[in-house]
């Protein structure tokens, strides 16, 4: 059996990994952060709910449901969601993209965990082993390791912006359209992949 800080440190790596890629989260995450690290937070922490949420859906429901039979849905319903998300950050004005009350970015959040099919995958497959295999322990430090990035990432990019406020807020501006954009169309294109595979 594995001491304790063994399994605490492999779950805060895990997390940091679950967290850490650069993906759509991450593009609302550091677009939020750019007013205050609170709102940035508020992003995360609502993700990490996602996280909860997916992980007791799958832990109660994994072994009675086939859930990747659904996996085209939620590529077509992420898809849009990301792409609707990207068109509001490229229509919006700079004054715009940085208000927003915190619990707006909680929901953001929240939502985009729930149909972010990265995230999902990462449940069905590495999530559910890590859980079967380390236990509750890991598991709990998995969530403090998320916590520990989403603290860091929004520091790091609200310290940035107050030093050097036009570039970052241009570049996370770029940076979160293109992410939005690129994942939202690669998922449409699985989920429509899937659709033909089903229907031929």
């Amino acid at each position: 059996m594995l001491y304790f800080p063994v399994l605490a440190g492999i779950g805060i790596l895990l997390g940091i990994s679950l967290a850490g890629p650069p993906g759509p989260i991450t593009a609302i995450l550091v677009q939020r952060s750019l007013k205050s690290v609170f709102r940035g937070m508020a992003v995360g922490f609502g993700a990490m709910t996602a996280d909860f949420i997916l992980m007791i859906i799958i832990t109660v429901f994994g072994s009675v449901l086939d859930l990747k039979s659904y996996d085209r849905y939620i590529y077509i319903l992420g898809a849009i969601f990301f792409l609707y998300l990207a068109f509001r950050i490229a229509a919006a004005d700079d004054a715009s993209q940085q208000s927003g009350k915190a619990g707006s970015g909680y929901l953001a959040g929240l939502t985009i965990g729930l149909v972010n099919p990265m995230q999902i995958a990462w449940w069905l497959t590495a999530g559910l082993s890590v859980l079967q295999k380390f236990g509750i322990i890991t598991i709990i430090f998995l969530f403090v390791g998320i916590v520990i990035w989403i603290f860091f990432l929004s520091e790091l990019v609200n310290r940035a912006s107050l030093k050097y406020e036009r570039e970052v807020v241009l570049g996370v501006r770029i940076f979160s359209i293109s992410a939005l954009a690129i994942f939202g169309i690669l998922f449409l294109l699985l989920g429509i992949t899937a659709m033909l595979h089903v229907m031929l």
